[in-house]
């Protein structure tokens, strides 16, 4: 009887651990695809990054020059009224600066979509929702009944 079980269970299959030859060019011209697709993603998204840092130059460099000049024209302000329309002209200044700010990232559109790793037959793709949970740990100690 026991002999049975030993030969039982001693008999399972062996996978190939080679992928089917019909499908390795196909993953090949497909993974250069997607590398070709991925320089092309990297390439646009360093582009837009230097676009939009030279905008937010623009702006930061039109915020200090409105605040250099409130405070340069605050010396000169003598009476209460002088003072509100020193405060007012540099709130417009910098709100005209934001607005063109927003103007220009918003003429750069939406960002550019990653392109999708092709997947291999069999292999699961990774999602986000699939990230590798560690498990919770579990108290040593005995609750006290």
């Amino acid at each position: 009887m026991a002999w049975v079980l030993v030969f039982s269970s001693a008999n399972f299959a062996v996978a190939d651990a080679s992928p089917s030859p019909s499908s390795t060019p196909e993953i090949k011209i497909l993974m250069n695809q997607y590398k070709l697709a991925m320089d092309k993603y990297r390439v646009l998204i360093k582009n837009r990054d230097e676009v939009r840092t030279q905008i937010n130059r623009t702006f930061i460099v039109a915020v200090e020059s409105a605040n250099r000049e409130a405070r340069m024209s605050m010396r000169l302000a003598i009476t209460a009224s002088e003072k509100t329309d020193v405060i007012v002209k540099q709130k417009t200044a910098i709100a005209s600066a934001s607005d063109a700010r927003d103007a220009a990232i918003a003429a750069l559109g939406i960002l550019p979509t990653p392109p999708v790793k092709p997947v291999k037959q069999g292999e699961v793709a990774p999602t986000n929702k699939m990230k590798s949970q560690k498990p919770s740990p579990t108290s040593t100690r005995k609750s006290k009944n």
